[in-house]
């Protein structure tokens, strides 16, 4: 261990992912050991977690020091995961079809991922968007090719696409427990590469991959800046729309498309979607069109140029979230929210599976509004919260860390905390977001 925590030191100081970062660490080589080991713990262990998962590195720091701690912890992480796995490089793209190199990833309990991992145009001065693009339910191999051809059409250069191959057709789902680790991974592996915009994620995909898109967009809305799902349809209960709120989201269905109900499911996702753009203005940018005299098939060269236009906000002040289950799978995170102990009993209470949180951090007074209650799966009815704990990590650009927090929980003023930043909070939040504008000095615990 000696003689890797030296080659950490080499990592900090030769990554260079930002100028203040220091040759000297600020941290010990003890907290320097336990980071390494927790960092590796939960890679190892990320499909079994179901909340976070503390530390035992409590130093606590100045805040002068918080920026180069970001960095250095951040080289930390990159290191431990780059001796695992790193994103391959793209294949460059070329007018028409080519052999592009077909890529592979395992899976838990699954067949392997099969996928194509391109460039359009070059990289230049800005980083690239990153799209993940999802094929239609047909035979596996003619979809992939397909798809691979829309995304060579489409007019966003320059740009990545990872375009996956359903793993198994008996389980075509986009959206199941082993391809969400998958999805996880990317988005994990896309943060670290110093080409690929951290802020400019989408999802999008035609078809079954329409559903799949719409799914993945409102349990990852926090990492995507855009979603884009084309001849699909899902029932809100499947894909929240309060959770779309930051996140620029397009859905293009024909208006004669009528399998599966699509075309009134993409509308009753337009009338939700104006609702709360009219509550909110600004907040759930969308374009929702049902294209005229056009059934399964519609014009797909539409959506990500309307995506690209849009950045994703990391740390935003309001947050809504509907806490649901994705394969009966939670997210253990969401924005700068993360689960300590899980609210829901589905062993007592069977009938509610899931939790919206509201949460406004108001930095001008200093203060933390959450409000939460528990849900049916349809949403059409609530109880209060009897169980559950969350930690709400924080930084100066959502409050003062210098000052006292006031905390108010479903209309109670609970009183106020010093916030003290420590190493554990940096470190925690970059296992669980795995997202360089995500590294919080801070955190606040809160029984619900």
């Amino acid at each position: 261990m000696k003689n890797y925590t030296s080659k950490i030191f080499k990592v900090i100081f030769l990554i260079g992912i930002g100028p203040s970062i220091q040759a000297q660490s600020l941290l010990h080589k003890n907290d320097l050991m336990k980071m390494e080991t927790y960092f590796d713990a939960r890679l190892a262990n990320v499909a079994a977690e179901d909340s976070l998962v503390s530390t035992s590195i409590n130093t606590k720091i100045k805040a002068t020091e918080i920026t180069a701690l970001q960095q250095e912890i951040w080289a930390v992480w990159n290191s431990v995961n780059s001796r695992r796995e790193t994103l391959p490089l793209p294949t460059q793209a070329a007018r028409g079809l080519q052999d592009y190199k077909l890529h592979q990833w395992e899976l838990v309990n699954e067949n392997p991922l099969p996928y194509y991992y391109i460039q359009k145009g070059s990289i230049g001065h800005t980083k690239l968007p990153l799209f993940l693009n999802l094929h239609g339910s047909g035979p596996k191999e003619m979809e992939l090719k397909a798809t691979l051809a829309w995304s060579l059409r489409y007019r966003d250069s320059p740009s990545r696409y990872f375009i996956p191959q359903i793993p198994n057709e008996r389980r075509y789902r986009w959206w199941l427990k082993p391809v969400q680790l998958a999805w996880e991974k990317l988005l994990r592996l896309a943060m670290l590469d110093q080409q690929i915009d951290p802020n400019a994620l989408y999802v999008m995909g035609i078809s079954e991959g329409g559903y799949g898109s719409q799914r993945l967009a409102a349990f990852y809305a926090d990492y995507f800046a855009g979603a884009g799902p084309m001849a699909g349809g899902e029932p809100l209960k499947n894909a929240p729309p309060e959770n779309f709120k930051h996140l620029a989201f397009s859905f293009q269905t024909g208006a004669n498309d009528t399998g599966f109900g699509r075309n009134k499911l993409t509308l009753s996702a337009k009338n939700a979607l104006d609702s709360l753009e009219h509550l909110f203005p600004g907040d759930f940018v969308h374009n929702i069109v049902l294209q005229e005299g056009r059934g399964h098939g519609i014009d797909y060269t539409l959506t990500s140029p309307w995506l690209v236009q849009y950045k994703r906000k990391p740390n935003p002040r309001y947050v809504n979230w509907i806490w649901f289950p994705m394969d009966g799978r939670y997210r253990k995170g969401f924005y700068n929210i993360a689960i300590e102990q899980s609210p829901v009993s589905l062993k007592d209470n069977p009938q509610y599976d899931r939790v919206r949180f509201d949460i406004d951090m108001d930095k001008a007074t200093n203060t933390i509004t959450i409000k939460t209650k528990l849900l049916n799966p349809d949403m059409t009815a609530q109880q209060a919260l009897k169980k559950g704990k969350i930690a709400i990590f924080v930084n100066n650009e959502l409050i003062d860390l210098s000052k006292k927090v006031t905390i108010i929980y479903n209309d109670k003023n609970i009183g106020q905390q010093k916030i003290v930043p420590t190493v554990s909070a940096l470190v925690e939040s970059v296992a669980l977001f795995a997202d360089p504008n995500r590294i919080y000095p801070a955190k606040i615990q809160l029984a619900l």
